[in-house]
Order: structure tokens, then C-alpha cells, then sequence
């Protein structure tokens, strides 16, 4: 077999060198013939360019799980929480092997690659025994790892080691960045994605560590130049510490310093809070305007943003309007295109106020629908999330959002919806709108096409989302509802129990054939059972009210499930105290009328039993009706004559004669 493969390969081999010489051959008479030859550019491929090649020819499957779930129905989680916990829990699980490969590094001295992998080798402990130099910190510098560069550096320092301004001003460049600490490690996905809206909720906290290293390092450069106000005014802001960012540049600018433009840009943005009013903020905005120009240096578009985002935090909405506009057109001679952050900026201007409508997002999907869509700056992930909060709530368009909707799914847009949180956001805000303007088939399409793998409705949705099959009266996806309620853990939210069983009961139609009517009987039954062994184990502490369980029992009864409708009787009889309110009379009717039809006799005496306990108004009525359309026998009048007190029995009795006669 050896062999047939061997001499397989050399007969490829020499097909192969046989048409080199070839093609080298018709090369040299073409050349000679005198035709030009043309040789197409060099290419330059990466490693994974075969592999996005085939990518691109697979559509995602919605009803699939996100790739880092297990393949499995029983591992796959089916709520935010369990998400959340799963996807952690496996991150961690890798941060627990590369601890112990940290702390134990003697454990692990075999060689697992060669030539060696950094990632697969214990880190480095810097201390006094280690042979250091400046080398040795600038190759930290280049792997961007904080707390080791500090520490290289005070070694270098204390032994005394001359370390050159170019390495000090690339050591600021790093800690500024980081504000003086180490950001989480590339492999740590999911703690990045989940934990990006707590920064994202810090978004104007001061954290910038005003002690710190940074601050150190910057105080002990003896003549700190233009390169060094421009890396420390850079970080500052970057970490809200607006004020001393904007007295460092006003120090810059008094010694004569050009900045960078990037400095400039964190100049601008201190206005937010050294500034008060919409005038003076502007005033401000103009005069590092003016300072730019002076010095030659020309607006890019994170000056454009910077100024919109101080414009966002104007209170007074005209004039940050106009200004915005300016700001616009004065970009436009500079050829700057907005990206998304400043269509972003531009909704939070113009739709703040919902009493004067705004069509500026309409104008902004015209420009960006056809154009492919990358990430410039930071706050270009918000844009989705705002742009369909917008529709929501501010148009109240659903044609809009799904335009929006369209342009995040076009190509690789969809890199920009951010993160864990602003997706939740966006779907919420796209599920909500769906469920106000559009019919129950269009919202069921969007439903099975993200729900659950891609997005889990929080209550308020969820409880949208059954108001809007109540509407259409949709019965037949009831079920479907309810068993992702279950799955989502939802089952303990009172808002939503109350409209689902509302709902059901509002829509027994008699027109329903025998079979949806079961269903729907067995499906009251199911939802019933649920709760109450929710609330033997303490998972729900949602009390019953008469209401609910009064609309239970409809509901069993339009399905001819007596048996379960009888059990919530009990259950209101025995449990009085614990329910709020009783059912309403024309239930009690209902079950009485539906007992006397099919002859369940020892059924109606225990609804009998409960209506004397909470003594209902039409309650001889009631009695009547049992005595005078039921057929009993003389055992049963006794059992009834009994329950009801034979006085009272006689009472009633006497006056059916009375008007039979």
C-alpha cells in the first residue's frame, strides 16, 4: 500500500514538473514572438483567508445555538441568566488553568512547542535577581502589559539604569491608555462582552486614578514636551478627569506647545463638565477650534465627534441643533465623512424632544444603506441600539425599523451592535415595536427566527408579546407562549400570568372546533399545576387572586375538563385566606349550569359548599336552579338539604311551588 502511494506521488510529481517546463517554454516563444505577457499582482493571503472564503458561504442558522453552547438540547441555555453563567463559567474554567500554570510554573517544564508558544509558558515574575535593561522594558511596552512595565521600570530605576525619553514617553503612552492598570487579556472573550455595559454605565464617571503612576512618571520627566502634555491630557480625559485634562492644556498652550490632534480632540470634550450653559460650552468648543487652526493643525473626524458629544449634553435643544448643523457643514470642507458615532450624536440632538418629531434617522439610513459599514470610533456601537429606540419611540415607524433592522444584518454589520447588553436593548426596543404596529404572523416570523438563541425577551416583551396574541385572539400559539415562559423562567412574573390567562379566557369562542378547545382546557390545567408546584417549593411567592383562578375555571370548563376546574374549587374553598378576592358570580354560574348538564352531582355540592362559605348574593338562585332543572334523587336532596340547612331548603322549596303555581 506504501508503495502504491509513493510511486502515485512521483508520477504527480513529475505531470507537475513536466508542465512547468512547459509553461516556461511558451513563455519564452511568446516573449520572443514579441507579445506582451501579462503576470497578474502577488496576492498577499493570510492564514484564515480559505477559511472566510468558506464562511461566506454559509448563512447563519437561527434556530442554532451560538457555536460555544454544547450541540446539545439538554446543556443549551434557554435564559439571559443561564447564558450569562454558561459562557462565564467556561471562561473562567481556562482562567483557573492558566492560574495554576502561574502560581506552579515548576510543574510545567516540559517544552509543548517548538519553537516555543509564549501563551503556553508560565508568566514572568520580575524581581531584583533578573537581569534587566532597557531592552527588556521595551519589549513589555510593545506586549502592552501594565503592571509589569511599571515594575521593570522601577527596577531599572532603582538600580540606577539611564532609560532614554523615547522608552519613558512610550511607558506614558501605555499607562495613560490603561490608566495605570492591566486591561483584560484578548482570550477573555466573554468577560469582555458581558462586562462592557458596566463601562458603558460609567460613561461620564470620573475613574482616572489622579495618583497614580501616570502621574507619577509625567512629574518626574524633566522637560515634559509637546508629545507629553498631548499623552497625559489624552488619558485624562479618557478617564473623565476633565477638569485637570483642560488645566494641563490651558499649561501647554501658555508654554507654547502644538498638540496633537487627538489631544485637542480630549480639550474639546472637557467641556462637558468645566463648562456650564450652551453658550460657554460652544465658546469653548471655538476657542480649541480657533487654537487648532492657528497651529496648523486640521479637524479629523474625532474632532467632528467630540463636538457632538459635548452638543449632546447641551440642555437647551435648539441650540445644540444649530450648532450641530454648523459643525456638519464646517466638517464638509474639511472632506470628513461622519461615521456611525456621529449619526449617533445627531439622534440624541435632534429626537431628545418627542413632542417635535424628527425624520434626521430616515435621512441617515438613505446615506448608509448602501455603503459598507466599519467601526471607527468607540461610540459607533451605540448607533443600532439608539437608532431602533428611536423608531420605538420616538416615530413609532415600524417600516423604519426594519430598515434599520436590514442594514445591521447586511454583510458583517452585524460586528457593530456592541455588546451583550445594547444587543438585549436593540431586540427589545425592535420586539416591542413589532408588537405595536404589526400583525401577529409578521411578529411570529421575527419570534421563531431570534427567540431564544439569539435573544430572550425580558418580562415586559414577553408580556407584550402575549397582549398581542390576546388581540388577535391567536389561541393556537398559546401553548407555544407559555412553554417558553417556563423556559425562560418567567412563570413567577404576576404581570404576565395575569394577561395570559385573561387572554385565554376572553377568547373561548363556541365557533372553536373540539380539539383546540382541549388543548386550550389542558393548557389551563398545565398552567395551574405549574404555579401551584412553584409555590410548594417556594420559586414563586405571586399570590392567586378570585380573578385568576375564577378565569381557570372558564376555561377547564369550555374544554370539559371538570376534573381540574373541580380541583381549583377545592383549592379556593380550602385556601381562602391566601387568595385575593373571589370569582366573579357568572363563573360560579358557569360551573353550576355545566355540573346540572352532564349530571355531576358531587361536583356542584362542593361549588355549593364554597358559594355558602363566601355567600354569594345569587345564591338561591343557585339553589334553585339545581332543584328545579336536575333530576335528584331522594339521597341527593338529602345530601343538599343537609349542605344548604333544611330550613333554608324548605324556604326555597316553598317558594318554587309558590311560583310554579
Amino acid at each position: 500500500m506504501l508503495n502504491n502511494y509513493r510511486t502515485a506521488f512521483l508520477r504527480k510529481s513529475n505531470e507537475t514538473i513536466q508542465l512547468f517546463r512547459l509553461s516556461s517554454s511558451t513563455l519564452e516563444k511568446s516573449s520572443s514572438n514579441g507579445t506582451k505577457i501579462d503576470i497578474p499582482k502577488y496576492i498577499n493571503r493570510s492564514s484564515t483567508d480559505i477559511l472566510k472564503a468558506i464562511s461566506s458561504t454559509i448563512q447563519r442558522d437561527p434556530t442554532a445555538a451560538h457555536f460555544k453552547y454544547h450541540d446539545d438540547p439538554y446543556l443549551i441555555p434557554v435564559s439571559n441568566f443561564q447564558k450569562r453563567a454558561y459562557a462565564l463559567s467556561q471562561e473562567s474554567g481556562r482562567k483557573a488553568a492558566h492560574w495554576i500554570l502561574n502560581q506552579h510554573p515548576e510543574l510545567f517544564n516540559h517544552k509543548v512547542a517548538f519553537p516555543p508558544i509564549e501563551k503556553f509558558c508560565p508568566k514572568v515574575v520580575y524581581d531584583e535577581s533578573y537581569d534587566l535593561d532597557e531592552n527588556e522594558l521595551k519589549t513589555i511596552i510593545e506586549k502592552g502589559i501594565v503592571s509589569d512595565a511599571i515594575a521593570v521600570y522601577n527596577l531599572l530605576k532603582k538600580k540606577d539604569i539611564e532609560i532614554s525619553s523615547d522608552t519613558q514617553q512610550s511607558l506614558l503612552e501605555l499607562v495613560c491608555f490603561y490608566n495605570n492598570q492591566d486591561d483584560l487579556e484578548e482570550d477573555w472573550i466573554e468577560e469582555r462582552w458581558y462586562t462592557q455595559a458596566n463601562k458603558n454605565r460609567e460613561e461620564y464617571r470620573n475613574t482616572w486614578k489622579s495618583n497614580g503612576f501616570a502621574m507619577t512618571l509625567f512629574s518626574t520627566i524633566k522637560s515634559p514636551n509637546s508629545h507629553h502634555y498631548s499623552i497625559i491630557i489624552q488619558g485624562m480625559a479618557k478617564y473623565n478627569q476633565f477638569e485637570e485634562a483642560y488645566n494641563l492644556y490651558k499649561e501647554a498652550n501658555e508654554k507654547g506647545f502644538i498638540l496633537s490632534i487627538n489631544a485637542y480632540n480630549s480639550a474639546i470634550k472637557t467641556a462637558i463638565y468645566v463648562k456650564e450653559g450652551a453658550d460657554h460650552k460652544w465658546l469653548h468648543i471655538q476657542e480649541i477650534l480657533t487654537q487648532m487652526h492657528d497651529s496648523g493643525v486640521p479637524m479629523n473626524l474625532w474632532t467632528l465627534n467630540s463636538i457632538l458629544n459635548v452638543l449632546t449634553t447641551m440642555t437647551t435643544n435648539s441650540e445644540s441643533k444649530k450648532y450641530a448643523l454648523k459643525t456638519i457643514a464646517e466638517a464638509k470642507q474639511f472632506d470628513i465623512e461622519p461615521c456611525l458615532a456621529s449619526y449617533y450624536y445627531l439622534l440624541q440632538i435632534f429626537c431628545s424632544d418627542r413632542k417635535n418629531k424628527s425624520t434626521i434617522l430616515v435621512d441617515i439610513l438613505n446615506l448608509i444603506e448602501e455603503k459598507p459599514l466599519s467601526i471607527k470610533d468607540l461610540a459607533d456601537t451605540n448607533f443600532f441600539m439608539a437608532a431602533m429606540e428611536n423608531c420605538r419611540y420616538h416615530l413609532q415607524n415600524v417600516d423604519v425599523a426594519l430598515r434599520v433592522h436590514s442594514v445591521l444584518l447586511k454583510a458583517k454589520n452585524y460586528n457593530l451592535i456592541g455588546d451583550s447588553y445594547r444587543e438585549s436593548v436593540y431586540y427589545r426596543h425592535f420586539f416591542a415595536i413589532l408588537c405595536q404596529n404589526e400583525s401577529v404572523e409578521f411578529l411570529m416570523k421575527y419570534y421563531y427566527d431570534l427567540v431564544p438563541h439569539i435573544y430572550i425577551p425580558e418580562p415586559a416583551i414577553t408580556e407584550l408579546i402575549v397582549k398581542t396574541l390576546n388581540v388577535a385572539a391567536a389561541v393556537e400559539l398559546y401553548p407555544k407562549i407559555w412553554s417558553d415562559i417556563l423556559m425562560f423562567d418567567q412563570a413567577d412574573r404576576e404581570p404576565i400570568i395575569i394577561e395570559l390567562i385573561n387572554g385565554m379566557a376572553q377568547n373561548l369562542f363556541p365557533s372553536f372546533e373540539q380539539s383546540i378547545k382541549e388543548k386550550l382546557s389542558l393548557l389551563s390545567g398545565t398552567i395551574y399545576d405549574a404555579i401551584e408546584e412553584r409555590k410548594e417549593t417556594g420559586k414563586i411567592k405571586m399570590p392567586w387572586t378570585g380573578t385568576m383562578l375564577g378565569n381557570l375555571i372558564n376555561i377547564c370548563l369550555f374544554g370539559d375538563n371538570i376534573n381540574k376546574a373541580t380541583e381549583i374549587i377545592v383549592k379556593l374553598h380550602k385556601n381562602q385566606n391566601e387568595i385575593i378576592g373571589i370569582p366573579d358570580s357568572l363563573t360560579i354560574a358557569t360551573f353550576l349550569d355545566y355540573c346540572i348538564e352532564n349530571n355531576y352531582f358531587n361536583e356542584l355540592l362542593k361549588c355549593i359548599e364554597y358559594s355558602l362559605e363566601v355567600n354569594y348574593l345569587e345564591l338561591d338562585d343557585f339553589i334553585s336552579k339545581i332543584m328545579t332543572k336536575m333530576t335528584l334523587s331522594p339521597m341527593q336532596r338529602a345530601h343538599l338539604s343537609k349542605l344548604v340547612g333544611t330550613e333554608h331548603y324548605v324556604e326555597i322549596e316553598n317558594k318554587i311551588e309558590n311560583v310554579s303555581s
